[in-house]
Order: C-alpha cells, then sequence, then structure tokens
C-alpha cells in the first residue's frame, strides 16, 4: 500500500509505480486497473460562484467510457461521477454549512473486494468532517489517474485546485495534524520519541498531570499542499530540539502579553502562523512526510522538547459511520474539546501576538 502519485501548485508532478516512498520513477506507467484505492484534493470553498466549480473533468474512450468529475456546486453540494469498465459510482455530499473561503480536502476511495466506495471531506479550519458510502464503485485505472496528474491530454484539474494525490489504498480521512517522528514526548520515565510510545503510557502534561495515552496516531501523506510540514527551528519558545510540524499543528503559548491580549493564560496557535517569524522553516522538500499525534484519556496539552501541543479530539459524528484514524476507537472514549481547552487564535491574532516578542 503506497502513494503513488503527487501534485500541487508549488510542486512538479511526482510519481512511482512501487510507491513515492522509493522515489521518483521514470518508468513506464502501467496498464493496470486499481481494484482498491483512493485519490486526495484540497481546495478553498470559493466566497461567491454561480456555476458550478468543475475541480476535475477527465474523460477517455479505451474500448469502453472511463471518466472521472468532481463538481462543487453553488448550492455547496460536492459532487463525485466515476465511470469505468462499464461501473458508474455517483456519490454527493453536502457541505453548504461550512463557512466560504475554508480550505477542504477531498477523497475519495473504493474497494471492489467489498463492494464499497465512499467520498469524504474534511474542513481543514475546523477540522469537522463528512463523508458518505456507496455499493456500486467503479475502480479507477493508473494509467488514467497519471494523465490526470501529467496534465497528458490537457489540464485536468481546476486552477482552484491545491493539489492532487492518487493511491493504491483507501487513506482514512482527517486527524492529520502532528509532528514528525524523533520528536521527545515527556513521560512518566523521562523523554520518549513519540513514534515509540504506546497505549497506556503516562503522557506528562503542560499542568504537570500524568494521562494515559490512548492512541498514537501516525499518518504518511504527500508532502504536497497543506500536507507539508514546517520546520520549527529551536531556540523558539525555549524549545529544545528543530521539530517538524504539519501547518495546523496546535502549539500551546502563554505569557503576560497572552493575558493582555486575550485574557486567557493559555492559547494555541498553529505552527502555519509561527513559521513566518522563524528563518529557516521553509515547507518539508521530501515527497513524503509522516506525522504523529497523541489521543489522551484527558484532553491537555502534552509536552513535547520544551513546549506543549494540542492532543487529538473528536470531530466526527459516530452516526455517520466514517473511516476516519480512529475508526478503531470507541467513540465515547475519545475526548472532545471543551470549554476549559486553550482557545486557537486565529492568524491576524498570532501576529499581533508574535510581532510584540519576535520584531
Amino acid at each position: 500500500m503506497a502513494w503513488l502519485g503527487a501534485t500541487a501548485t508549488d510542486r512538479n508532478p511526482v510519481y512511482n509505480p512501487l510507491g513515492l516512498d522509493k522515489g521518483i520513477s521514470r518508468a513506464k506507467v502501467p496498464s493496470r486497473r486499481l481494484t482498491r484505492g483512493g485519490l486526495l484534493l484540497e481546495t478553498i470553498i470559493p466566497d461567491q460562484f454561480r456555476q458550478p466549480l468543475d475541480l476535475l473533468t477527465y474523460e477517455r474512450f479505451d474500448r469502453f467510457r472511463r471518466s472521472l468529475h468532481m463538481v462543487l456546486g453553488p448550492n455547496g453540494r460536492l459532487w463525485a461521477a466515476i465511470e469505468s469498465d462499464r461501473a458508474l459510482s455517483v456519490l454527493t455530499l453536502d457541505l453548504s454549512a461550512w463557512r466560504k473561503d475554508s480550505p477542504i480536502r477531498i477523497l475519495y476511495g473504493w474497494d471492489l473486494a467489498d463492494a464499497t466506495c465512499w467520498l469524504g471531506a474534511e474542513c481543514l479550519e475546523t477540522g469537522e468532517i463528512k463523508s458518505v458510502a456507496g455499493s456500486e464503485p467503479a475502480a479507477l485505472h493508473e494509467e488514467d489517474l497519471a494523465r490526470v496528474l501529467f496534465a497528458v491530454d490537457g489540464a485536468s484539474l481546476a486552477s482552484d485546485v491545491g493539489c492532487f494525490a492518487f493511491a493504491d489504498h483507501i487513506e482514512p480521512l482527517g486527524y492529520t495534524e502532528g509532528i514528525a517522528p524523533g520528536a521527545l514526548v515527556e513521560t512518566e520515565y523521562g523523554p520518549r520519541a513519540i513514534e515509540r510510545l504506546t497505549p497506556g503510557t503516562l503522557i506528562v502534561t503542560q499542568s504537570g498531570v500524568l494521562s494515559p495515552l490512548l492512541a498514537n496516531i501516525s499518518a504518511t501523506l504527500p508532502a504536497v499542499g497543506q500536507m507539508s510540514p514546517l520546520r520549527l527551528r529551536r531556540p523558539f519558545q525555549n524549545l529544545r530540539q528543530t521539530l517538524e510540524a504539519t501547518p495546523r499543528c496546535e502549539i500551546v503559548t502563554h505569557g503576560v502579553d497572552t493575558s493582555y491580549l486575550f485574557d486567557a493564560e493559555h492559547v494555541t496557535m498553529r505552527a502555519m502562523h509561527i513559521a513566518p517569524f522563524l528563518p529557516g522553516s521553509r515547507p518539508c522538500l521530501s515527497l513524503l512526510s509522516t506525522r504523529h499525534n497523541l489521543v489522551l484519556a484527558d484532553h491537555d496539552p502534552y509536552r513535547v522538547a520544551g513546549i506543549a501541543v494540542m492532543p487529538l479530539s473528536r470531530n466526527h459524528c459516530a452516526e455517520h459511520r466514517t473511516l476516519t484514524r480512529l475508526s478503531h476507537l470507541k467513540t465515547d472514549d475519545i475526548p472532545m474539546r471543551n470549554a476549559t481547552s486553550p482557545a486557537t487564535l486565529l492568524r491576524h491574532e498570532a501576529i499581533a501576538l508574535l510581532s510584540e516578542r519576535y520584531l
């Protein structure tokens, strides 16, 4: 199971039929049907538009009609229609409740063996997740996806699409924010690398309390678009090691200026808002990036290399049976964000706070 190809507005297309973890390949694209796979797009819900936004439009005739369409309508409804080898799959999601100008990540997955397919979307600003499943999957051909990737028959992706990637496995939705392997997390027995933590380990929270680890959630994604991690160099905020964090990983900060500006003892800032104030914090240049984050019994920030990072909290609805990275956990065991959790600063608020400290 591997990511096979990826591209973004700021990155050239990369592809390898054996997986991007093997590096870039110039081998011929195999003419094979992917009986199981997934594709990913990132875009922004337009503020105003009257005509449907064609995110992805691809059609080809090779004995049978093969087509792939993804459309976002002005009413906020997302449509995906895939036709392949006499099979037709049509799925739709209602995203009308999501705020305009919100960045979203769209995932389509299929599995012929289980006769299932599903369409999911994640609002990157709030973490909210929606999905719908179908029982009539249409398998995509790797050659067709490669043609979309390299724009062989002309541009199939709209300019509004920030990145595009595809894999030979079904990728779960959501919960991808975190920090790269090697980050030292404070435990009851001292610092441990985050990738080595196992359920049951007692984690030191910001308040000094030991909280049991419910799950160590990891994800490996193409380092393109808003999935590319940023480098946070020490000694920013007393960091004891240089970390790589995803753009929306929430880092806790405090101080006199925090209390003065926001009337709160602690607030959180996203790594993407911190990066402009740090030298050498450019996005990761590798093809893939792995990130980890923790699910604790108590939703309290945990200590990492001298700073505190927010753990994961539940953003999906159990009734929807959404395929997420937390699907293996009991829904009631996953803590939710509450009124006592630190508030997350918006971009202009983070700039106001950091400008006083570092400019």
